[in-house]
């Protein structure tokens, strides 16, 4: 049996795609989500192969659900991906993102069994290779529009809540992941931590400045400020050239 979870925030959708699973007859639907952080916290708890998932949800994007999801595991992800949505214009960036299928509403059984049989035959003869050890892109969006974000474009990265906002050169973007997580994704020869809540890129920094507060300011080359709590200060020194 392959474990599937599902994720989809309209319940007549929900129950169709119970249906389609069940028809398959190898599936065990092993949980249900209508909201990325309901559908992150319970792949996480069910560990489930094959992820069946709407792109368009309540509180982001199935693409936000996968990054967080790589951000979350340790080693490189087995977990195999089917996008379903009624929307056609995210179709590069969810092949991209290593997706087995890309099924448009309403999903017939007969497309939908096209898309398990890739996923029986990928489990069965292809394993995923391994991901890169540090990140050199993130997938973000803006505008309704996905699309992957250089990681040699960022100059720092703040925390907001369940958020980790990305400035870049080509803009701000926002992530929903801890500092943590991306932290770990990142090449720590090019980024270093500097309080709980910043990472700056070090070839960003211009200068260093003592605050009032003894903590250190660290001037970057487009003139934005990002301080450095003692905590951190002398694991990011040693980091500086």
């Amino acid at each position: 049996m392959i474990r599937v979870f599902l994720v989809e925030d309209e319940p007549p959708a929900m129950r169709k795609l119970e249906r389609l699973a069940v028809a398959e007859g190898d599936l065990e639907i092993c949980g249900r989500a209508a909201t990325c952080a309901e559908a992150i916290a319970g792949i996480m708890a069910a560990s489930p192969e094959l992820l069946v998932l709407d792109i368009r949800l309540p509180d982001g994007t199935g693409f936000e659900i996968v990054q967080a999801l790589d951000d979350a595991l340790e080693g490189p992800r087995a977990l195999h991906v089917i996008f379903i949505t009624a929307y056609d214009e995210h179709a590069v960036q969810a092949f991209e993102l290593a997706a087995l299928d890309y099924l448009l509403k309403p999903v017939s059984q007969e497309r939908f069994s096209a898309a398990i049989e890739r996923a029986r035959v990928r489990m069965a003869t292809r394993p995923r290779p391994a991901e890169p050890r540090h990140a050199t892109r993130f997938l973000v969006e803006r505008l309704k529009a996905a699309y992957f974000l250089p990681v040699d474009s960022i100059r720092h990265i703040a925390a907001d809540r369940n958020y980790a906002l990305l400035y870049s050169d080509m803009g701000e973007f926002a992530l929903r992941t801890t500092m943590d997580a991306i932290e770990r994704r990142l090449d720590p020869a090019e980024f270093a931590r500097v309080s709980r809540s910043a990472i700056v890129r070090i070839a960003a920094i211009r200068e260093i400045r003592l605050g009032e507060d003894h903590n250190h300011i660290l001037i970057l080359h487009s003139g934005e400020e990002i301080g450095c709590s003692k905590k951190y200060w002398n694991a990011a020194l040693n980091r500086l050239p």
